[in-house]
Formats: C-alpha cells, structure tokens, sequence
C-alpha cells in the first residue's frame, strides 16, 4: 500500500494450401535474372515483448495494443519506454500508452525511477467562516504550486488518500511543483447549501468574497504566506477531478492562475468563451457521468479548439478503453499480485473480461453479483470492503469511465512546464 507520511504541527492463419501451391508455382516459373523481390505469405500474427511491463503478446497489424509499467513502490516512479520501438508510442513517458501495430514484431522496455516516498504536511487552517483540513507540500525552489480540488462526494482525506492523485503528487513534487489540498465548504459542513441536490464545490457567485470556496482558498493560501511557508511570489496553477475540475476553471479565472487542468470535466459555456488562461482537458471516452458524457467530451474538445482560436494556449486529451491485466489490482500494494491474478482469472471465468483482457460487461451488474456474496467468486469475497472498492475504481480506468487517472501525468506536468508548448 502507498504510505503518505502526515507531518503534523509538533510533529494506472494457417495458410491455405492451394495459396501457398500458386505463390510456389510463380516462383518455379521465374527466370534466373528476374530481380522482382518475392512476397512471402503475410503473417496474421505479430509479437509484443515488453520487458518489464505488461502488454506482450501476439496481436496483428492495425491492432491498437496497450502496454503498461511493471508494478512500482512508494518510493518510485515510473520513467520511460526505452527500445528503438518506443517512437510508435502515444507517450514514451506515461506508464500506461499506446501504439498502432506495425506489421512488424515490437520490443518494449520500461524504466523506473527512485523518487521520495510522498510526504503531506497536515494542518488545520481558518478560512472565511470555519477551519479547514488542508494537506501541503512544498520541494526545496519550488517552481510552482498546484491547487488539487476533488470531485462531487470527495473531500481532503479522500483525494490524498487516493492512489492515482497519489502518483500525480509524487510526480508534481520530484518535478518541482508544490501541492496543496483542501475542500469544498459543503464538504467540511456536510450541507448542500446551495440546493443542488450534490456535495461539492460553489462554482457561483464568481466573487472572491461572496462565494465562500473561492474565499477559503485566498484566506488559506494568505495563512501560509504569511507563516513563510510558502513564497508569495510562486505562480499557481489549479487541477481539479469532474466538478473540480469545473471549479479548477474558474478558481484559475477568479484569480489569474498561469494554467488549469480538468479531468472529466469541460468547463462552464460561458466561462470557456471569454477566460485568457491556459486549459487543458483529460477526459475519458467512455464517461458515463450525466454532467459529462459523450456530449461533455464533444464541448471539451470544441473547447479547446475555441480557446486555441482566441490565442489561449489549450490542450485536449481523450483516454480511450484499455484491456486489464491480471496484476492490475495490485498496483496500490493492497492486494498481492497473486490475489489479483486469481480475481482476474475468475472474472474470465465468470465472462466479464474476455482473452484479450477487456471488461466486456457492466461494472454494476459485477458489484450486484459480488454483493451476493456468490460461491464462483470466492476470491473477490476474500477482499474487504475497501480492497473491492479498488478493483472497482481500476475497472472503471480501464473502461475509460468517469474517474480520476495517473495516465496522463507526464501530459500533465508538459502543460504546467509550458502550456503553449
């Protein structure tokens, strides 16, 4: 399991003969001289080997293969694809990417690296009306500082204790940005006070004084300021998961952040047609949220296609669905590889995911069945509550759903470095 250290004050044919017998005839009847190269009968089968990852095997050209680090620790990152085959990728530098299968065999590599095991300091800090949980990191010259804003239902310890903003932080961090995390004001009180019927953050009023969230994270990042804990002059970016993300937008807006980033989110009509700052959208083609959707993903995309019109520098990222692979449960450390084998196999065996890896049913259909508790499931029933609920999250990344993901992290940290880039 990823530890994150909380300091406290005082503390991802066979060939058929008759083909082969003509191909063999025309080359009996050639003469001699005739330097006309021979094509040899196309192969429908071509070989992925990737060391160090997962993704090998056989597929045929036009495939479209994903390929996958090896599992990771606390204290590690992943670094990149090596191989000369690594310019077929969509990212030589996410540990989840993609590529076209020539119609040639390809070999992979992946690369770690050593980077420091997270480390959140943990404070309360008053805001406008009440105290605020808020967790902060900050490297030595940092270069920036990122505000990570949750989705509807979230709070701090949710987000922080979240495996893929865990890896987004370790990556933030060993890149030189620093973090912080709060939470809406509905979060902290548990009331929905505007009547919207969710949990999340006040995207109106856009006033910095009259909309409480927008006044929580001035009063907070004031409070460290002054304590010099963190340098005023820093430039501050805002990133933010499905209504963060729409809150992320227009927290850059309000106070002139150099960027926002929004995952599963595509931002307010009416804010996107006039904000100058730099936006970049992480969505996912199968998001199924009813605020999103295929429709939020067609408006993210014009978007950013709009925002780039107006010469603000933008930029728009689709995940597409990806196949699982058995040690994928284990990536947080939870459950054993071995475990996560055997939940793999008997979700095959039940017909959930089919032999190349895909989930090919309803993720809701599988909590119903799991939650009855059935005999053809006695590994997935082995699990807690919490272990279930992971598997869960991880299926959902893999079908590209409406959730948080570290497969965009290194896009992420370009477009912090160099939005127009």
């Amino acid at each position: 399991m990823t530890q994150i250290n909380l300091v406290y004050p005082v503390i991802l044919k066979q060939t058929s003969l008759i083909v082969l017998s003509v191909l063999m005839l025309i080359a009996a009847c050639k003469k001699d001289n005739d330097s006309s190269p021979i094509v040899p009968p196309k192969d429908d089968t071509l070989r992925v080997t990737v060391t160090n990852g997962y993704g090998g095997g056989v597929y045929q050209a036009g495939d479209t293969v994903h390929v996958f680090s090896s599992l990771y620790g606390d204290a590690q990152l992943f670094d990149h694809w090596a191989g000369a085959d690594a310019s077929l990728l969509n990212s030589a530098t996410e540990w989840h990417t993609w590529f076209i299968m020539p119609n040639r065999s390809v070999s992979l590599n992946g690369t770690l690296k050593s980077v420091p095991t997270l480390q959140l300091n943990y404070r309360q800090i008053k805001g406008r009306d009440r105290m605020k949980p808020v967790f902060y990191s900050f490297p030595t010259a940092a270069k920036g500082v990122v505000y990570l804003l949750h989705g509807t239902g979230g709070n701090a310890n949710v987000l922080v204790g979240n495996y893929e903003w865990q890896q987004l932080m370790k990556d933030l961090l060993s890149n030189g940005f620093g973090v912080i995390v709060t939470e809406a004001e509905e979060s902290t009180t548990g009331v929905d006070a505007n009547g919207d019927g969710k949990i999340r953050w006040a995207f109106l009023p856009a006033d910095s004084n009259l909309n409480v969230d927008f006044a929580n994270i001035k009063a907070i990042t004031d409070t460290l300021i002054q304590r010099g804990t963190l340098d005023a002059g820093l430039p501050r970016y805002s990133l933010g998961m499905s209504a963060g993300g729409f809150f992320s937008a227009a927290l850059a807006y309000t106070y002139n952040y150099k960027a926002s980033i929004q995952f599963c989110a595509q931002g307010s009509d009416n804010l996107m047609t006039k904000t100058t700052i730099p936006t970049m959208f992480c969505m996912a083609s199968n998001d199924q949220n009813p605020e999103v959707g295929a429709a939020g993903n067609a408006e993210a995309y014009a978007n950013a296609t709009n925002l780039q019109a107006r010469s603000v520098c933008s930029k728009y990222l689709l995940l597409p669905r990806c196949p699982i692979f058995p040690d994928r449960f284990a990536r947080s450390g939870d459950i054993a590889p071995s475990v996560s084998d055997s939940v793999f196999r008997e979700l095959q065996q039940q017909g959930y995911i089919d032999a190349r890896g895909n989930f090919v049913r309803d993720v809701d259909s599988l909590k119903s069945l799991v939650a009855t508790n059935p005999p053809n499931l006695p590994f997935m029933n082995s699990l807690s509550a919490l272990q279930k609920s992971y598997i869960f999250q991880q299926i959902n990344q893999c079908m590209a759903a409406h959730s948080m993901t570290c497969d965009f992290d290194r896009a992420v940290l370009a477009f912090l470095n160099d939005p127009c880039h």
